[in-house]
């Protein structure tokens, strides 16, 4: 497994020389409202300019019951796994107690999938125990080995989000609670976007959206850039072509693969 820095910029460094490399490029950030901000900072660094046309919402789930039933029974877990940042967000703010309870010594160890989502927890003061090399749910699986089965794991994640994780712990016997923690919901986007050269998507859902909405069309003849291969895959499935894919899944490694593309 990785180690976790939770000290990097979310812009990160971009290499010498490259700070103005996307400037005249107009791209897309089709993540919600709420975390739209990061990558269009990151994008504007890199001398882009960001167009906002976000293509999902986050809310909170429609009951909260498994999860503050999950949260007052936390002693009988023996890990708890985060996989996003929004995912850390709405858990905290539904129990703010939540961070004090995982910093205990006695409480369930805590898995993240990949920096961001540990940063996001080191943010409320949560130790991480794990962070996959494989920034994803593939990693997570491999990063866990083989669980002794019994072993609980308390899993809160979107409403309908991937079932791989669970299903793999589970035919090793271990038992995952998969609890929702947020829903997502796609966008009307009745407005086509703005001009945009490149558009980026930094989950599937946002993908879907915007190929339910405008069309995978609306992205013929422009730079499409994704934060991994779950997204590039239902990028394929949408009949999308990827042009460009970062290397991990964080807004610097997004940025810096789009720096790459445009300096080739």
């Amino acid at each position: 497994m990785c180690r976790v820095d939770a000290t990097s910029s979310l812009q990160g460094d971009l290499p010498p020389g490259t700070h103005e490399a996307l400037k005249g490029w107009r791209v897309l950030v089709t993540r919600p409202v709420e975390q739209g901000a990061a990558l269009a900072a990151a994008l504007a660094a890199a001398g882009a300019t960001p167009v906002l046309y976000p293509t999902i919402a986050l809310g909170p789930p429609p009951s909260w019951h498994a999860f503050d039933e999950a949260f007052g029974a936390l002693a009988r877990y023996a890990w708890v796994v985060f996989t996003s940042p929004s995912a850390v967000r709405f858990a905290l703010q539904r129990h703010p107690a939540l961070g004090p309870a995982l910093a205990d010594a006695r409480a369930p160890r805590v898995a993240a999938v990949g920096q961001e989502t540990a940063r996001a927890l080191g943010a409320q003061d949560v130790p991480v125990a794990l962070v996959p090399d494989e920034q994803r749910q593939e990693g997570l699986v491999a990063a866990f080995g083989a669980l002794p089965a019994g072993t609980r794991v308390l899993f809160p994640q979107a409403l309908g989000g991937r079932e791989l994780l669970a299903e793999a712990l589970a035919s090793h016997g271990v038992t995952v609670d998969v609890v929702p923690i947020s829903q997502t919901a796609a966008l009307p986007l009745e407005a086509p976007p703005p001009p945009f050269d490149a558009a980026t998507f930094a989950s599937p859902s946002a993908l879907r959206a915007f190929a339910a909405a405008r069309g995978a069309a609306a992205l013929q003849g422009k730079v499409v850039a994704v934060i991994g291969p779950t997204t590039a895959e239902a990028a394929r499935a949408a009949g999308v072509t990827v042009d460009v894919m970062a290397p991990s899944p964080s807004v610097a490694a997004l940025v810096q693969a789009l720096v790459r593309h445009r300096m080739r």
